[in-house]
């Protein structure tokens, strides 16, 4: 470990985020995080005119920089491997044992010394280190860095993408964080082998590259966070994603067994709205998901949640003639446990075409596509690896798109099309379609074409006359703009109001103006 005084930044594996000069900035907006020990800014930069997000952490002294120096070195003792944290010391486990060894040091510290460097211990040993706030930020969506010496930047849900005042300058640093980075997520990267696409334990997918051989600014890594509160469907009509008409009309999909693709360009929420969309289903429904890298959030008891296994993680000898357990095979899997839903994180490869067989015997299945339009949605579900026969496309019976737009300058999600499958063709080979619902831009609005056949098959069904489904959809339809009326966006109490009123409208209403006890 490098002596503490050779740099007042550093002490070894740690350093230390500096602030910003504020002398040309305005402080935007300001908030904690960590458990308040932390404290972000949004700034506005007059010079650049750009957002700027600033870490700010507990200041600490040059007597600290030597007691954290101190600590590490008795702790390496201690605790073996600790800087991998061996297999018998999860990093759960971690900060508990640093504070028992601190507190009982307490008298050799400053005055309000102890809880600095515990913090920072945590920080850079169970921790990520400089990226730390920002992977516990709830606001923060993707992180970025393209290099030593580069700005780290971030992906903010209100301030979209931003430089931050976290830089990477010494590349051994940064190499050895991006070694750590594939422990968190249980695999190897090194010269040899210098590409890393795994998942952390706590559910964030990383993407990096080792060393400067394949990336001339040295070692670059990505990181999309995994939230752990899903959005809800009243998140949707609080950010104005979706109107009420088109969450309710969800709802009556999600009960009825109608199957539906939701459909977008990378990051304008097509999982958070699948997710929004499962919350809706009835009470105790059996739901099979299955993903490459978890993102699905279900609040529901009955859920069951696959991913894949890549065969090159279970080299180890110990490990060998582990088979590859893949999309398509989870999906054979699914049909065979009866579940009410099937849902798939993503279709891209031959799991598609079995998706499409499960919809063609009965089964309720739900995925996420990349493709903007219905055109290059029927052009790339019909093409190479995905294959499915225009024919088969019919038995979708709903299509959500997603996408970014712009409103007074800023960069927002919107549902922009609800398109139900209506058939097929077979003189001019073209998918027959009717849009539901559409988006205008303009005034920020949702559209209702007024002529859905599905709501119409799932009133014919029920034995409803017009007028009383019609109450029953105004019904629900108020029950979801209560609950965002009075913000409920807890997934909790959003799935106890939704069962209660799959048992009683009139409880669930009443729960859903604000006595949800």
């Amino acid at each position: 470990m490098q002596n503490p005084h050779s740099d007042t930044s550093m002490v070894g594996y740690f350093k230390v985020i500096e602030p910003f000069q504020l002398r040309d900035f305005d402080v935007i907006d300001e908030y904690k995080v960590n458990s308040e020990r932390s404290t972000v800014r949004i700034l506005w930069d007059r010079d650049s005119l750009e957002y700027v997000y600033q870490v700010e952490e507990p200041s600490i002294s040059r007597v600290e920089l030597n007691a954290l120096y101190n600590i590490v070195k008795d702790m390496e003792w201690i605790v073996p491997n600790s800087m991998k944290i061996s297999n018998s010391l999860t990093k759960f486990q971690f900060p508990d044992i640093v504070k028992s060894y601190i507190h009982n040091r307490k008298g050799i510290y400053e005055a309000g010394s102890s809880e600095k460097l515990q913090y920072f211990i945590n920080r850079d040993y169970a921790g990520y280190g400089l990226i730390n706030v920002p992977v516990n930020d709830p606001q923060v969506e993707d992180i970025s860095c393209d290099g030593f010496g580069s700005k780290v930047f971030v992906y903010h849900r209100k301030y979209q993408d931003m430089r931050t005042n976290i830089v990477y300058n010494d590349p051994t640093y940064l190499d050895s964080f991006i070694i750590k980075l594939s422990q968190f997520c249980g695999k190897e990267i090194s010269i040899n082998n210098p590409v890393l696409d795994g998942i952390t334990d706590e559910g964030h997918r990383v993407q990096a590259i080792y060393g400067n051989e394949i990336s001339p600014h040295g070692s670059v890594f990505t990181m999309r966070l995994f939230r752990k509160k899903p959005f809800t469907p009243t998140d949707i009509l609080m950010n104005k994603t979706a109107d009420s008409n088109i969450i309710t009309y969800m709802w009556y999909l999600v009960e009825n067994n109608s199957s539906c693709l939701i459909s977008g360009a990378p990051a304008v929420g097509k999982t958070s709205t699948l997710n929004a969309l499962l919350m809706l289903a009835p009470p105790n429904s059996k739901i099979f998901s299955i993903e490459e890298t978890r993102e699905i959030n279900i609040p529901n008891e009955n859920w069951i949640p696959a991913t894949t296994r890549e065969r090159e993680n279970y080299s180890s000898r110990d490990r060998k003639g582990y088979m590859k357990v893949d999309m398509f095979e989870l999906v054979r899997m699914a049909m065979r446990q009866r579940p009410t839903y099937i849902v798939v994180g993503e279709v891209r490869g031959r799991e598609a075409y079995a998706l499409f067989q499960s919809m063609s015997t009965g089964h309720t299945t739900y995925s996420t596509i990349h493709a903007d339009s219905m055109e290059a949605l029927i052009n790339r579900l019909e093409a190479e690896p995905l294959n499915i026969p225009r024919v088969m496309m019919t038995y979708l019976s709903t299509v959500i798109f997603n996408k970014f737009v712009k409103i007074h300058g800023d960069l927002v999600r919107r549902i922009t099309e609800v398109n139900e499958m209506v058939g097929y063709d077979p003189e001019t080979g073209d998918v027959l379609y009717n849009s539901v619902f559409s988006y205008d831009p303009e005034k920020d609005e949702h559209h209702y074409n007024g002529n859905s056949s599905i709501l119409e098959k799932i009133r014919v069904s029920t034995g409803m006359s017009k007028e009383e489904f019609e109450h029953n959809f105004q019904e629900r339809k108020k029950l979801i703009e209560n609950m965002a009326r009075n913000e409920v966006s807890d997934y909790g109490t959003i799935s106890k109001i939704i069962q209660a009123y799959y048992f009683n409208p009139e409880e669930g209403l009443r729960m859903s103006e604000g006595d949800a006890s």
